[in-house]
């Protein structure tokens, strides 16, 4: 059994499993890849017949990978993704760049840096086509090292298991209701800030704050009242009076949030930058992006 190099019909089969994979169905594979649920069908059964192996199960929920299909779907994530380069390369050297490039970001990235970005991108690579991806940064690192996105830019830490560079130190703030009892305060201590209602991005008595590195914030005992999953809903939940939070200049000055925004004393920080897989150069559409990123932001902070 072995995985058939150069066959674009077979790199668009490979690409139909991945996508079922991705999306857990067939109908949703067949709606981002532009073909009839038939289509793909036909083209699993063909590849099923080629491989001598079963690649797919239906459910009544939709399909899931068989113990085979698991298997052979990173050999097949890298084979597309070698049918990508070839034709980007070739897209390049003829001056004209196409593609498509898979984006994971924050929701604090997506609202302040991603219009300006894609702004930019969309003059000069008319013919590159970008797909955002919005979640917090442990779904994106999954999401990148399991290959479902191209880029991710996120909270960066070096120690995780893809290669980062760093775009900006964004400073964090306690975020407080307008009429607070700390409002007044110049620099208020996390310690301080977390003996009031707090509003987390987790779950549980004790979380990391936002989700970030625990080397960075404390263990403290929380008085969780509230967990969401971002940014932008937890300055909407102090704004109306329900909690205490914390949250990154970035979104505060991006977003007329209504609160009072206070430096924590010590200062805190997170370092924001683009995120790629490690051991595995990026296509050439996803290198076009990533430089983007880092001319548009160089040329605003």
């Amino acid at each position: 059994m072995y995985l058939i190099r150069g066959d674009n019909m077979d790199n668009r089969k490979y690409e139909a499993l991945i996508n079922i994979a991705e999306t857990g169905s067939i109908t949703n594979a067949a709606e981002r890849m532009g073909y009839t649920q038939s289509g793909i069908t036909q083209m699993i059964n063909s590849l099923e017949k080629e491989l001598g192996v079963k690649l797919l199960t239906r459910t009544n929920k939709g399909a899931i990978l068989t113990p085979n299909g698991e298997e052979l779907l990173p050999l097949m994530r890298e084979e597309f993704r070698w049918e990508r380069t070839i034709q980007q390369e070739c897209d390049r050297m003829t001056g004209k760049e196409t593609g498509s490039v898979t984006v994971g970001c924050l929701s604090s990235i997506s609202t302040a840096w991603m219009p300006g970005i894609l702004e930019t991108f969309a003059k000069k690579y008319p013919n590159i086509k970008i797909k955002m991806v919005e979640n917090e940064a442990p779904s994106l690192e999954r999401k990148l090292l399991n290959g479902r996105i191209d880029v991710a830019i996120m909270e960066v830490d070096k120690k995780k298991a893809y290669v980062s560079k760093v775009l900006l130190k964004d400073e964090i703030f306690a975020i407080l209701p307008q009429h607070h009892e700390l409002a007044g305060e110049k620099r208020i201590s996390l310690e301080e800030l977390i003996k009031y209602p707090f509003i987390s991005y987790a779950t549980g008595d004790t979380a990391s704050i936002q989700g970030w590195p625990e080397n960075r914030v404390p263990q403290a005992k929380l008085n969780v009242m509230y967990a969401c999953k971002n940014d932008l809903t937890a300055i909407q939940m102090v704004k109306h009076n329900l909690g205490v939070s914390i949250a990154g200049h970035l979104m505060l000055s991006s977003y007329e949030a209504g609160t009072v925004n206070i430096p924590l004393d010590p200062p805190m920080y997170r370092f924001l930058g683009v995120a790629t897989r490690a051991g595995e150069k990026a296509l050439p559409a996803t290198q076009s992006f990533i430089n983007t990123v880092f001319d548009v932001i160089g040329k605003t902070y």
